[in-house]
């Protein structure tokens, strides 16, 4: 979870709201829909992808995916569409469109990106989506977040009159886009027409063909099943896509306009990129929970499922029976106002409990909803911040899982000097080859968290290569997590 910034949806799955938007857009509803009504619907989804993922806002970067996307619109020479482009803050490699012009590729792919061509392909791609209005028709089919990632069914949307939106957002324990994939047909569309725009507007419309290897090199490389990249989840590939694109290619004549006119000009652009989770939204260690700018640890139950994001961070218990939460709420140095911002009756507010959690101010309160939903809710003051931790189980649950509900909220406390050294992240750096070097021996300098086979896709080369002298090597290099600016959270 993290202060909630001036910016967005990844790490990889998506916010409950947004599913709930997604899935009551009618499938066939594409055929009559307005440019209007796509565009007001598109907005929408935005505005959950900011909120819920969140957006990464280096300005050296996003200027640069800009200048690439205005190009591309210009080859499109649709008028009617206003497009807009951002880079998700998401560690999966994916790239996504929503209806009205909204196009979006994550810090995970860019990380992949060997050249500015490559980039401009999956971006053209995913503007086709939107000109073909694909991202309209799979709306309707997307999957629910349940099913995807294991959150419990029962929990997801419940609302209680009595407590406002509290076990509603029970249901946000990660984050990402649950998009149904396109169907083979449409991407073939959107690879025809992507590499098209590509080549009117002066990039090799052959490079979507080298992305794809990369993504695939990739997929490979991590072996399991469900480390696939988001990519190719939503973007099924097939035997013959590759050989098609370069086919298509073929017919097409470009003259080369590069903005970045280097390897060496891209990855200055790219430098600094947060590689896997992003620690200003907290880290686990474990199934402690650290968060360097909160000054905050938190220990989730033993043996539950751990997963944090923009908004939250929480656990899930087996079997799917109970959530618990932890969210920043506001601002103050009462929690029992911290409960009244957050919606609670005053009923419920008479029932509230005061005490002392790690000497910081806290106040409790145990409730039911009207289904039975059992709640445990205790909000804890620091810093002039108020943090809630919630816990949600079925009524018939509650003495199963109360005694952890209050381990997990009694565990609350200020870091400690061995908690801030614990709080690391990885990102991006750039090295230059010595002549002749591998990217094993780059890599054997020291500080690299990359192993030389993760090196090597990650640059597009092969392991053993031999370098040119200079040549600039991308490396993952895990670094301690220091508060941007030291400036303290404002809450949402």
């Amino acid at each position: 979870m993290s202060p909630i910034p001036t910016r967005v949806l990844s790490r990889r799955q998506c916010c409950t709201r947004l599913v709930t938007l997604l899935g009551g857009l009618a499938v066939g509803s594409c055929a009559t829909m307005s440019p209007q009504e796509e565009r007001r619907i598109g907005g929408k989804e935005a505005r959950e992808v900011e909120r819920t993922i969140g957006l990464v806002r280096e300005p050296k970067l996003v200027e640069y995916i800009e200048a690439i996307g205005t190009r591309l619109a210009g080859a499109a020479g649709r008028a009617d569409i206003s497009w807009q482009w951002g880079v998700a803050d998401d560690a999966e490699v994916n790239a996504f469109a929503l209806p009205g012009g909204w196009v979006y590729v994550t810090r995970g792919l860019l990380t992949l990106s060997n050249r500015e061509d490559e980039v401009a392909g999956v971006l053209g791609h995913e503007m086709a989506h939107v000109i073909e209005r694909h991202a309209v028709g799979r709306l309707g089919r997307a999957t629910p977040l349940a099913v995807l990632f294991g959150v419990p069914s029962g929990i997801l949307g419940m609302v209680s009159p009595s407590l406002g939106g509290i076990v509603g957002g029970a249901g946000r324990v990660v984050s990402g886009l649950a998009l149904a994939p396109y169907s083979r047909e449409q991407e073939h569309e959107a690879d025809r027409i992507g590499i098209a725009l590509c080549a009117r507007a002066g990039w090799d419309p052959r490079a979507l063909a080298d992305s794809l290897g990369t993504l695939e090199r990739a997929d490979t490389l991590a072996g399991s099943a469900s480390k696939r990249s988001s990519f190719f989840a939503t973007h099924p590939t097939t035997p013959d896509r590759t050989a098609s694109i370069e086919g298509a290619a073929r017919s097409l004549s470009y003259t080369p306009a590069p903005i970045a006119g280097t390897r060496a000009a891209l990855l200055g652009r790219l430098e600094g990129l947060v590689i896997g989770n992003n620690a200003a939204n907290g880290v686990f260690a474990e199934r402690l929970f650290l968060h360097g700018d909160f000054d905050l640890a938190l220990e989730m139950p033993a043996g539950w499922k751990t997963a944090n994001g923009l908004e939250e961070a929480g656990a899930v218990a087996p079997g799917e029976a109970a959530v618990v939460l932890f969210q920043l709420v506001g601002s103050g140095e009462d929690p029992v106002a911290g409960a009244r911002a957050d919606g609670v009756s005053d009923a419920l507010i008479q029932r509230i409990r005061r005490l002392q959690i790690s000497q910081l101010p806290a106040a409790a309160l145990d409730a039911s909803t009207r289904d039975g939903i059992r709640v445990a809710l205790t909000w804890i003051a620091h810093r002039q911040q108020i943090f809630r931790v919630t816990g949600v189980c079925r009524g018939d649950d509650w003495e199963r899982y109360r005694g952890e509900f209050e381990r997990t909220a009694g565990s609350c406390r200020p870091l400690r000097p061995e908690d801030r050294a614990r709080i690391t992240e990885s990102r991006l750096r750039i090295r230059s080859a010595r002549a002749g070097e591998s990217i094993a021996q780059v890599l054997a300098r020291g500080g690299a968290a990359w192993n030389p086979a993760q090196a090597a896709v990650a640059n597009g080369v092969a392991t053993e290569r031999q370098l040119e002298r200079d040549w600039p090597v991308k490396v993952a290099v895990t670094e301690r997590y220091r508060p941007a600016g030291g400036a303290t959270p404002n809450p949402r």
